[in-house]
């Protein structure tokens, strides 16, 4: 098998709910829509220049998620980034992740290319950093994790993973307006280099950095409130 024979992943075909949902999750994560935004089903439709039947799927498979949440009396509105929900989604990725990740590190002990996907990953964030494209490096940065279960074979861990990877998409995003794109690109390339070196104990302290301690450094309430103000003159 040719190295691009390898890179080549299969075609999945896409309805207009799939669609719907990819686009809203876009649009989170670009600051399109900030937290606590209503999310309107007839003005989505419309902007979107489809029916309101695939939106009103789309809003309640992302309500489903967590993405979206239905408030008595304010509808429908994109989840909040506060400190306290920030946190408890981090811990959970902590646990699975490092899980995942030392699992890897055995089986790269009889085959180190087990990570090779990994690698690939890392340099397509490479070279979305270089373009600037903070969306593709988002959504690079959560198939990087989601691969990282995904090698180890254990259907059990992507699939208790998996209902995370949209709220983490648009967390990234927003991450992506406040850090160094060309640094999160390194961050991946160093994780994957732990992983292969078979150096438990430093997979461990990087882990805890990369997943807990750094997305907690950022000021997303600052970041929002920026946010909000540039949209408010764009109005004016």
């Amino acid at each position: 098998m040719t190295d691009a024979q390898r890179e080549l992943e299969p075609l999945t075909p896409k309805t207009l709910v799939d669609q719907a949902v990819e686009a809203i999750i876009q649009a989170a994560a670009t600051g399109v829509f900030l937290p606590g935004d209503r999310v309107i089903e007839a003005e989505v439709a419309r902007r979107l220049n489809v029916s309101r039947v695939p939106i009103r799927e789309a809003l309640r498979l992302l309500e489903s998620q967590g993405i979206l949440v239905n408030v008595p009396y304010r509808g429908m509105r994109l989840m909040e980034v506060d400190a306290g929900r920030l946190r408890k989604i981090l811990e959970v990725r902590l646990a699975l992740e490092t899980f995942a990740a030392f699992k890897l590190q055995e089986m790269c002990k009889t085959d180190p290319a087990t990570i090779a996907p990994l690698d690939r990953i890392c340099a397509d964030l490479v070279a979305a950093a270089k373009r600037g494209d903070t969306y593709g490096i988002a959504t690079l940065d959560t198939k990087f994790h989601r691969t990282l279960c995904t090698l180890t074979g254990n259907e059990v861990l992507v699939a208790t993973w998996e209902p995370l990877s949209s709220q983490l998409t648009i967390i990234f995003g927003l991450a992506t307006l406040q850090i160094d794109m060309e640094s999160i690109a390194r961050e991946h390339s160093d994780l994957a280099d732990l992983i292969r070196s078979g150096r438990r104990s430093a997979l461990e302290a990087n882990l805890r950095l990369h997943i807990l301690d750094s997305p907690q450094s950022i000021d997303f309430d600052a970041l929002i409130e920026r946010r909000k103000a540039s949209a408010g003159r764009k109005k004016r």
